[in-house]
């Protein structure tokens, strides 16, 4: 059956009826080639070779059959032609067995593509798995991945050009895997090396280890992959630190297969750095040292009391869910972190010549796509980057497109992406300044200074910038001049430069992100895609980009056809006793940075045709991970539905609307996720009675209190209700859609974390702000008979008045006091008033507070209260800022936040 998207392309498109044979069992491997001629050159412009030159080539035979066949020639075909490539081994009489690339006949090098390319999962075309393991590798035998990953985009790219309006995504079903016992890593001791047991081992300290996992990797790949390294490549699994590499090394092996862990492939299958004359005698001492490890680990039991799904592995069983349907005619340039190794990102637009980056410094690879930068920086060569320039001024218009997530919100002058010659000298600049984004751009207008100032900045006060994974954009044209654009929307700010003209652009800059080109403006955090346009997207361009989101998405389809036992409706079982399932619960999975996964908007769906919901329940759905549910962020406990008739359609029924964030263990390759249950068609969970269940129960089968958090829809109501500042205040809902995604979404104790506490910190001060900047506002909530002055130095205001017309105010809404139907259980109002005032004016020494530091805003040290530091510090406190302060605490206080 085909599940529809409300908002995204599917990026893998069936192409059907179109090539004869595709998809043919190749039993003819790609042969190592060389020498052969092939020559020529492209229509399209050939990336340079080693020397500097290129290799000419311009077709000149039958015209293509088909717009289908074009697609083919203008985005796999032109790229992969030229002789350093594939085109003097892999045409008509070369060495090569598929002539995919055949110079002479665009049409027949297009039926023999369809031997060696899936249209369908572009990943596994025998050219990217062939490329991937080392084969005339054309950006250097130690970049295979980069290799892969354009070649794989090369395919997707034409994919989604023969088809481009496709919206369906195919949904089969899975193997049904057994939540069997499962190795998880234990947490690694602080070690004296010399003194204590290797529990890598278990026979001797570290140095002593010579069988040891980490012995192996700090002996034969401290060189490069250590911290002390002069040549540091990450992950520093060789570091002399046992601690750090043993966490580096975490995410490369596998305890469960030894074998197939990725320090294992390096030496074995793609021969990287082995230290002897036979990898694979390397490779197995490798999966020696790691199976001796394994065998001091005892696997987790899956408690046989659960209601539990079938198990599922991310990157096994998911089902590309979507990364397509993005607007990108006019992408230039695009690197989407796909590697997941190695030093080089790829670009993967397709636009010759292509600009691969080449990562120096700190810096990991996520899965799912993406890099995190710590102080690293990935920057390109200087005749790739000129392509930019080229591209652009023709236009005399471009876009920045970014999605990041800031390590914080305290970095200054960070650069994220930048075409530049140095720190003063830039094409075009995007930075982080705190809460701001800045667009820094070269024009007729600011082309005096060089460095495209004065910078085009978010507002202070709307604090975009936030330490969570958003979507960035950065539009430029001659009319409008500079816009800024987060997660779809714009900002508003107003470049008063205006627009311009771009001629005055150099052409020896460089691409560079993360950092300067001279390493002085590092930036911190985790990047996931950067593209650059040769046009100024339009806002709805904007919007369906940020719609479609980034990196990789999969469907991982849990099988509870074994729960439902319904012959013929959940499942079949054929003349040879194979079983195949049809009723799944279903998650849209990715990876969302470097420890976490992102399970979003779980449905029920049947693959069968022939299925008949009759009205049974499902309820309080918790996801469990190797071998044993998750302790925090199990979003989906209250879920509770009932599958009829009349909710059910063929591609399935919601079951929430909300996502949750699961921490990583063993990585996305090794990680085995299953699902359990309250309750599916009258069986039960049998850890707990049957029955509503309070919130939900913890991991010992303990109701919960029925005390808990607001969410953050009740929690933004309840700050409207409290100060009268409306939910669609333009300051409180900016902040509001900024943070939300950071915020508690449900009610559960175990699911609130101190991440949302700043985030309801920020939203109680974005309340609070509108409250006291707006005069009508104030007025209504303070009482305008006596009203304070605002704008006064704080310390002119007696402890009366703060009593009275500020603390008095604040509480009596906070804690319901003037309500009708006041509150059962609050703290007590008397004492909470006596220690607001006491923060607002005495001295700490006097305080309740007197064994905290010192709370100065402004940082000089000054013991006194909030109001009364203005007349010491280096500087001047208004009345409407301790307002705000304590009106900040009083919001995100528990007596407002529980429930």
């Amino acid at each position: 059956m085909m599940f529809e998207l409300s908002t995204k392309k599917a990026l893998y498109t069936l192409i059907q009826g179109k090539l004869a044979g595709v998809m043919l069992v190749v039993t003819l491997l790609l042969q190592a080639c060389s020498g052969g001629s092939g020559g020529g050159a492209s229509d399209r412009q050939a990336p340079p070779n080693d020397d500097g030159g290129s290799v000419a080539f311009s077709y000149v035979g039958d015209p293509p059959a088909s717009p289908e066949i074009q697609s083919f020639k203008l985005e796999f075909f032109d790229n992969l032609v030229l002789q350093e490539r594939c085109g003097s081994c892999h045409t008509r009489g070369g060495v090569g067995p598929a002539a995919f690339v055949d110079n002479d006949d665009i049409n027949f090098a297009w039926q023999e593509a369809g031997s060696v390319v899936d249209l369908d999962d572009p990943a596994e075309s025998m050219v990217v798995q062939r490329v991937g393991s080392g084969h005339n590798c054309w950006l250097g035998t130690t970049q295979t991945a980069a290799c892969a990953t354009t070649m794989q985009g090369y395919i997707e790219a034409w994919a989604t050009a023969s088809q481009p309006s496709s919206e369906e995504v195919q949904l089969t079903p899975v193997e049904a895997l057994s939540p069997t016992e499962t190795k998880l890593f234990p947490q690694y001791p602080d070690l004296d090396p010399g003194t204590q047991m290797d529990p890598l081992t278990g026979t001797g300290p570290l140095t002593a280890s010579p069988s040891g996992l980490l012995y192996l990797l700090n002996t034969h790949c401290s060189d490069c992959h250590s911290d002390t390294s002069s040549q540091q490549q990450s992950p520093f699994f060789a570091s002399d630190d046992p601690q750090v590499a043993y966490d580096a090394v975490r995410s490369k092996i596998n305890l469960n297969n030894p074998a197939s862990s990725r320090v294992v492939q390096r030496l074995g299958s793609d021969s990287h750095n082995c230290w002897s004359n036979d990898c694979d005698s390397d490779a197995d001492d490798m999966t020696a040292a790691i199976s001796q490890f394994a065998a001091t680990i005892t696997a987790t039991q899956v408690d046989p009391d659960l209601l539990i799904s079938r198990a599922l592995v991310l990157d096994d069983q998911g089902i590309v869910a979507s990364t397509g349907g993005r607007f990108e005619t006019d992408v230039i340039a695009k690197w989407e972190f796909r590697e997941g190794q190695g030093t080089l990102v790829s670009d993967t637009s397709g636009v010759q010549p292509e600009v691969p980056l080449t990562l120096t410094g700190a810096y990991d690879w996520l899965g799912g796509w993406g890099i995190t930068l710590t102080g690293g920086k990935a920057q390109g060569a200087v005749s790739g980057s000129n392509k930019l320039r080229d591209l652009i001024t023709a236009t005399g218009e471009f876009t920045i497109e970014a999605w990041v997530a800031p390590a914080n919100v305290s970095q200054e002058n960070a650069w994220i992406v930048g075409y530049t010659g140095g720190s003063m000298s830039r094409n075009f600049l995007m930075t982080q300044n705190l809460y701001d984004y800045d667009f820094y751009n070269r024009s007729s207008v600011t082309e005096d200074n060089g460095a495209g100032d004065p910078a085009l900045s978010t507002d202070d006060d709307a604090e975009f910038a936030q330490a969570t994974l958003q979507h960035v954009v950065m539009t430029f044209d001659p009319l409008e001049g500079r816009r800024i654009y987060v997660n779809g929307e714009y900002t508003g700010d107003v470049d008063e430069q205006g627009g311009g003209i771009l001629e005055s652009w150099n052409a020896s800059f460089a691409v560079v992100l993360g950092n300067s080109t001279a390493q002085d403006a590092s930036w911190q955090g985790v990047m996931r895609m950067v593209a650059i346009h040769n046009r100024a997207l339009n806002e709805e361009q904007i919007v369906k980009n940020y719609d479609v989101g980034v990196g990789a998405k999969f469907f991982l389809l849990f099988s509870v056809s074994e729960i439902l036992d319904r012959p013929g409706e959940c499942h079949d079982v054929d003349g040879a006793g194979a079983r195949t399932n049809y009723c799944y619960v279903a998650f849209e999975v990715s990876q969302f940075d470097a420890s976490s996964y992102l399970f979003n908007q779980p449905f029920f769906v049947s693959l069968n045709n022939g299925f008949n919901p009759d009205g049974f329940a499902i309820k309080g759905i918790r996801i469990g991970v190797n071998g044993r549910e998750v302790g925090t962020g199990q979003g989906f406990t209250n879920v509770s539905a009932t599958i009829d008739a009349t909710s059910y359609t063929p591609e399935g029924q919601v079951l929430s609307d909300i996502g949750t964030v699961i921490a990583l263990e063993n990585g996305s390759d090794q990680d085995m996720f299953f699902l359990a249950f309250d309750e599916i068609d009258g069986q039960f969970d049998q850890t707990t009675a049957p029955g509503p269940l309070a919130y939900s129960r913890n991991l010992s089968g303990v109701v919960n209190s029925d005390i808990g958090f607001r969410t953050f829809e009740q929690m933004s109501a309840s700050f409207s209700a409290i100060t009268g500042v409306p939910m669609n205040n333009p300051v409180a809902n900016g902040v509001f859609q900024n943070v939300k995604q950071s915020m508690p979404v449900i009610a559960d104790f175990q699911a609130y974390l101190s991440s949302h506490q700043m985030a309801v910190t920020q939203l109680a001060m974005g309340y609070c702000s509108a409250l006291v900047d707006d005069t009508g506002l104030r007025d209504a909530f303070f009482g305008d008979a006596t009203p304070l002055n605002f704008a006064q130095q704080a310390d002119a205001v007696s402890d009366a008045d703060w009593d009275n017309k500020v603390i008095l105010p604040l509480l009596d809404n906070a804690l319901s006091i003037t309500s009708t139907k006041p509150l059962a259980s609050q703290p007590d109002r008397d004492a909470i008033r006596a220690s607001l005032l006491a923060f607002i004016t005495d001295p700490l020494d006097n305080a309740p507070y007197e064994n905290d530091p010192p709370f100065n805003p402004v940082g000089d040290g000054d013991p006194d209260g909030l109001a009364r530091c203005s007349g010491s510090c280096n500087g001047t406190i208004s009345t409407g800022q301790v307002v705000k302060a304590v009106c900040g605490s009083v919001l995100g206080s528990t007596a407002v936040l529980m429930k």
